[in-house]
């Protein structure tokens, strides 16, 4: 069971962490240029804002899924070191 569940946790991670750097990488040039006083109406930062953060209603929904799948990752992550703890605390 905990070999089955460590391969589920890697594969969704896997997959999980494109997105995630998609929307750090987003996240982190928004922010730089909001500090650097680039004006919103620039092209590039109305294009990274769009991924970061537009496309609604799809964005939403694709957000509330990135958020509960990295949420699922960590309670994932803690049932796999549970039941490594306790594998090797029997012996």
């Amino acid at each position: 069971m905990e070999a089955t569940f460590r391969k589920i946790h890697r594969t969704v991670g896997l997959y999980l962490a494109v997105f995630l750097v998609i929307q750090a990488v987003t996240g982190l040039f928004i922010a730089l240029a909001t500090l650097l006083g680039t004006p919103p109406s620039t092209l590039w930062l109305a294009i990274l804002a769009g991924i970061h953060h537009d496309w609604n209603p799809v964005g939403s929904a694709y957000r509330i899924l990135l958020g509960a799948l990295v949420a699922g990752q960590a309670l994932g992550g803690l049932v796999i070191y549970l039941l490594m703890w306790s594998r090797l605390h029997k012996s």
